[in-house]
């Protein structure tokens, strides 16, 4: 009798999903002041093979590293070889820094992309003195790989 139960708890342990992450990390300067940090991180599911969600995020950081806001566009994608197709999109956005505030969010999903939009404002003595409009994309290639 143990036997048997110790072969079926085997058996459903390798068929239980199994998630998996990945992620890396780019930087682009858009001047000494500004930079966008870049991280895309993936989270493969073993259950389901031709499925992938992953999460790209840009920290817009100062000059001395620390992160102003962000913004995030989480996407599911399914993928099979000859192409792929995001089947969801979702935004999340933080602010770090008392001066910039967003004042609006919105995600939307296209083809094999995922796209996050966001406004945000930095203030001094309440009055918006610069503003940004950020788009976030996150693509899935024919064979899952995130871009």
């Amino acid at each position: 009798m143990k036997k048997i139960l110790l072969s079926l708890i085997t058996c459903l342990s390798l068929l239980a999903p199994v998630n998996v992450c990945a992620s890396s990390k780019s930087m682009v300067y858009l001047s000494d002041d500004l930079y966008i940090e870049t991280i895309i991180t993936e989270n493969i599911s073993t259950y389901a093979m031709q499925t992938k969600t992953g999460t790209k995020t840009n920290n817009y950081k100062d000059g001395s590293g620390h992160i102003l806001f962000s913004v995030s566009v989480t996407g599911t994608f399914r993928y099979d070889g000859s192409s792929s197709t995001c089947t969801s999109s979702s935004v999340k956005t933080s602010v770090n820094d008392s001066n910039w505030k967003i004042t609006s969010q919105s995600a939307s999903k296209s083809g094999n992309k995922a796209i996050a939009y966001a406004t945000a404002k930095k203030y001094y003595l309440s009055v918006a003195v610069e503003t940004r409009n950020e788009t976030v994309t996150l693509t899935c290639d024919k064979n899952g790989k995130l871009s």
